[in-house]
């Protein structure tokens, strides 16, 4: 598993490197794929889109963009969906995870938005799903992102434990809370908990968008936190 996840780090951060100087556009409209979305599909289909983290008897799904991922760490290990179910060995994540992708993106190797994945997680997520995302979602119209949440929450209706989790204040993105906001609005028109990330106090790496080791750690805290509130467990 460790050196699973030490080589899909180094492929990610191959796509990251090629599509970090156009982030800002591409994050909403399609355009040419950069290096290493052949090598992470390829990942995928050697492993599953899927992957299982831990072995408890309480299964929680996630579906999430690169913070699920664990982009940016030099061990993948370190990420937040690895480190929670070590904090809890009860649990067992079924985690579904692409790095640049939203409610809206649809990624740098896209089709992958949540919109495009949520069926699937749905299939696997039992009575408990983390949907977590947004910060990708800050340069789409509010009116898009709204619908497209619209539909993911919709399609995770059926779900007894639904907990959605926003955006990071990163410090290179600015926007986030049009988007909290959104997600607030319809988690709560649904019944679903939502957790806004907006004042996790959160250590950011060199790029100011994604989460130190540390960070990770105690993001997995607060999501414990958040699931033990939400009644997981």
């Amino acid at each position: 598993m460790r050196t699973r996840r030490i080589v899909i780090a180094s492929l990610a951060a191959a796509v990251l490197a090629a599509a970090g100087a156009v982030a800002a556009v591409s994050l909403t409209r399609a355009g040419a794929e950069p290096p290493g979305c052949d090598d992470i599909r390829a990942y995928q289909e050697r492993y599953g889109e899927i992957e299982t983290l831990g072995d408890g008897p309480r299964e929680v799904a996630v579906l999430g963009d690169s913070y699920s991922a664990g982009d940016a760490l030099s061990d993948r290990g370190q990420r937040w969906t690895d480190v929670l179910p070590s904090l809890d060995p009860e649990l067992t994540v079924r985690l579904d995870a692409v790095p640049f992708t939203g409610f809206v993106n649809r990624g740098a190797c896209g089709p992958n938005a949540f919109t495009d994945r949520i069926d699937r997680i749905v299939a696997e997520a039992g009575d408990a799903l983390v949907i977590q995302g947004g910060l990708n979602d800050v340069f789409a119209e509010p009116a898009s992102v709204a619908a497209s949440v619209r539909d993911v929450l919709d399609a995770a209706g059926e779900i007894e434990h639904v907990v959605v989790i926003g955006p990071t204040d990163a410090p290179a993105r600015e926007g986030e809370a049009v988007v909290d906001a959104v997600l607030e609005r319809e988690a709560a028109a649904r019944g679903m908990t939502y957790v806004s990330a907006l004042e996790w106090e959160l250590p950011f790496g060199p790029d100011r968008l994604h989460l130190t080791a540390d960070g990770h750690r105690a993001y997995a805290e607060k999501v414990l936190d958040a699931l033990t509130e939400a009644g997981v467990g």
